[in-house]
């Protein structure tokens, strides 16, 4: 008896491995966001100054990452990510599904910055700003987490959020690393001169996949990102009925 009890338990394990804790089913490989959650539709300003509103994609699904410009590290692997689904969805994309990235540095980001960071890494889709008070009712919606700060955390006198130059004179115009333009340069690699940066920007992110009734369905941390998984997600809701 002992056999046949094993083998019935396997089987059970088998079926109830797509289940959650709650009795809910778990179908997605991202984090199933249950129950689903109503996107409230925005209008906001895409990288060409054209007013872009989330409606418009309304029986479509819409993949919606958040990003800013300056993002040394995550957002630029997001980005690529993203563009590795483009490239497998083919025609499908802006037919069937629908990409958007959203900036959480909006104070930086303009539409002309966001248009030189899409084209420069080859980005097709939008990529949208606006003005806080348009960005932050979003950024609810999205339960995006995200801190702005201005103190100097790594002692070189950058406010940069990052020790990437320790020993940047105080005062020294830096690039985007925080690295200064007069003394911590490569050769050749000094072009524009800029400011130096007054705050940085900390966000919690995830990319969510909306469905085509405009609902939150699926979450993915940043951190997390499997293209192919996140493309199998992204099928899943487009075959839904």
């Amino acid at each position: 008896m002992r056999e046949p009890a094993m083998a019935f338990i396997l089987a059970a394990i088998i079926l109830l491995a797509g289940c959650l804790g709650d009795g809910e089913t778990d179908v997605f490989y991202g984090d199933d966001i249950v129950p689903p959650i109503p996107v409230q539709d925005f209008i906001l300003i895409d990288e060409n100054g054209e007013y872009i509103s989330l409606s418009q994609y309304e029986g479509k699904v819409v993949v919606v990452a958040f990003l800013f410009t300056r993002c040394p590290d995550i957002c630029p692997v997001v980005s690529a990510n993203l563009a590795f689904i483009v490239d497998q969805l083919g025609e499908r994309h802006g037919t069937e599904v629908q990409i958007l990235s959203i900036t959480v540095d909006p104070w930086t980001d303009n539409s002309s910055v966001m248009h030189d960071y899409a084209s420069t890494r080859g980005l097709g889709w939008p990529h949208l700003t606006g003005e806080l008070g348009d960005l932050e009712p979003v950024w609810m919606n999205f339960d995006v987490g995200l801190t702005t700060y201005d103190s100097d955390v790594d002692g070189d006198g950058v406010v940069d959020g990052f020790d990437n130059c320790p020993d940047t004179p105080s005062g020294e115009s830096v690039d985007a690393n925080g690295c200064g333009l007069d003394t911590q340069q490569s050769e050749g690699d000094v072009t524009v001169k800029h400011h130096p940066l007054a705050y940085w920007v900390d966000h919690t992110t995830g990319t969510i996949i909306v469905d085509k009734q405009m609902r939150q369905r699926v979450w993915w941390g940043d951190t997390d990102w499997n293209p192919e998984l996140v493309l199998g997600d992204i099928e899943y809701l487009v075959a839904e009925v």
